[in-house]
């Protein structure tokens, strides 16, 4: 099936498609596979302008309000991935103890996340390596492992 958005937009590291309700991101996905569908709606344009922003680096926090959607276990994990500041990383790890689990249902957990960019799971990484980024890894999907890089290097620059 696939998703309806409301928007989609092309920014600097690919289409990103948005679905609101009720002046509330439900979600935010980087797929490279989208086409550009345009919105007149004053909400969806202060996305755009946010994320842009971000991804050129001219602000560290997008404030935007959102409405998290999944089970009690990723939101737990994910409302931790949410509180990694801008330029800082932990490791699958690191959440996983904190949420008393192992670190691939925390994986698992990111690799779900419908906010992408505004829950940063990009800023979770594996004890010796970058991990995965929405399923993508360094051998599968790399375009969305290549994204993951690149919003790091982004962060690690300002």
């Amino acid at each position: 099936m696939q998703t309806k958005y409301d928007m989609v937009f092309i920014s600097p590291i690919g289409p990103i498609g948005i679905i609101c309700q009720d002046k509330k991101i439900l979600k935010l996905k980087i797929d490279p596979n989208l086409k550009k569908i345009s919105s007149s709606d004053s909400f969806h344009k202060e996305i755009k302008i946010q994320i842009n922003m971000y991804l050129n680096g001219k602000i560290e926090k997008i404030d935007i309000p959102y409405h998290l959607r999944g089970t009690n276990f990723q939101k737990k994990v994910l409302n931790l991935v949410s509180k990694i500041k801008y330029g800082n990383r932990k490791t699958y790890t690191e959440i996983a103890c904190k949420v008393g689990s192992h670190p691939r249902p925390v994986g698992n957990a990111c690799k779900n996340n419908p906010l992408q960019i505004l829950i940063p799971c990009h800023r979770v990484i594996g004890k010796n390596n970058l991990g995965g980024y929405a399923g993508g890894t360094k051998n599968k999907n790399q375009e969305m492992f290549n994204i993951k890089n690149r919003l790091l290097l982004l962060e690690k620059k300002s």
